[in-house]
């Protein structure tokens, strides 16, 4: 009798355990960047691991981690290592050098799970420039299989993130991004005039391109000021399927008589603010970075209000696209 009773989580154990046996156990991540950086100096300050903490993408959300590094941290067998309450703790050891050319690490994970990686870096010429490839393969625990796809995403955005952040480092006038997560704050209730949208990423760049200007001009023909900088307001987004339901916005004053316009009024409250600094191309990166960094934090959004995109500078009334300021408002729970 006791064994009938035991059976059916006897079977579902095993079925998890033949799924998980059937689930790749390892990954390899690899993303290039091309620099107008000199190969000696990329290949110096990857080598550098006291540089990491200006352009490391994991540093970015706790900058405040203990770092502590080996002695000759810059020479093979050379190690950091860092100990962060959202981070993680682990450490990176410097395997192999061959200059300029390339660079061999070992990365350890030891919290919140344990894992061991290879890392390496190739620095090739190209066109007068230096082409900059990061690369990780790692295994994971038998445990952990099911995340190996989750894994090679995150890691690959980071890697995006991190070498732009480099070529940043090294050439503050490539185009690169700042991002600071400023934290929990109060926003109120703002009332605007709205284009909607449903559809592809690439659709909707197209249609803010086409629709901010129009709602512009069309405020401007009813001798209306907009109360403020343009935002989307995003109700849903299914980066899996491509697909992002969203309104253009353009904020009005109270009392404002916008004609035809359609109006609609969005909810204030309490959200988590981030900046981007940079071309809107890095908004994906700041994207990922910023839902990581909730997550770390173990902030909990509210599902109940949409995210807002405000577009707090004109991109034409500054001089470098490096000054652009973009604002993100992720809605969260009051504490």
């Amino acid at each position: 009798m006791l064994y009938l009773l035991l059976l059916p989580p006897l079977i579902i154990i095993a079925a998890v355990i033949v799924h998980l046996a059937t689930l790749p156990a390892t990954f390899a991540v690899e993303r290039s960047r091309l620099m107008m950086v000199d190969r000696q100096r990329l290949f110096d300050a990857v080598r550098d691991l006291g540089s990491w903490k200006a352009w490391s993408p994991w540093l970015l959300h706790e900058p405040e981690a203990e770092l502590t590094f080996s002695d000759a941290p810059d020479h093979e067998g050379g190690s950091s290592r860092w100990d962060g309450k959202h981070i993680g703790a682990g450490s990176l050891t410097q395997m192999r050098f061959q200059a300029p050319d390339r660079i061999d690490q070992r990365l350890v994970f030891r919290r919140p799970f344990k894992a061991r990686c290879d890392v390496w870096w190739e620095f090739k010429e190209q066109d007068g420039c230096t082409l900059v490839t990061w690369g990780m393969q790692g295994r994971m625990p038998f445990g952990l299989r099911f995340m190996v796809p989750t894994m090679s995403h995150a890691i690959a955005k980071d890697y995006e993130l991190g070498l732009a952040l480099l070529n940043g480092y090294l050439d503050p006038s490539a185009s690169h991004p700042e991002i600071r997560f400023v934290g929990p704050c109060e926003r109120a209730p703002r009332k605007a005039v709205t284009i909607p949208f449903s559809g592809s990423m690439e659709a909707m760049v197209a249609a803010m391109e086409e629709g901010f200007p129009s709602l512009a001009a069309q405020l401007e023909d009813l001798g209306i000021t907009p109360a403020g900088a343009p935002f989307t307001v995003y109700h849903k987004v299914d980066a899996k399927a491509g697909l992002f339901v969203c309104d253009l916005a353009m904020p009005i004053p109270d009392g404002a008589a916008p004609g035809e316009l359609v109006v609609k009024e969005f909810p204030g409250g309490r959200y988590f603010l981030t900046e981007l600094r940079g071309s809107y191309d890095f908004l994906e990166s700041t994207w990922h970075s910023l839902m990581a960094h909730l997550r770390m934090c173990r902030i909990k959004q509210d599902p109940s209000r949409p995210s807002l995109e405000v577009y707090a500078e004109d991109p034409r009334s500054v001089g470098h696209e490096n000054e652009i300021l973009t604002q993100i408002f992720i809605p969260i729970h009051a504490t």
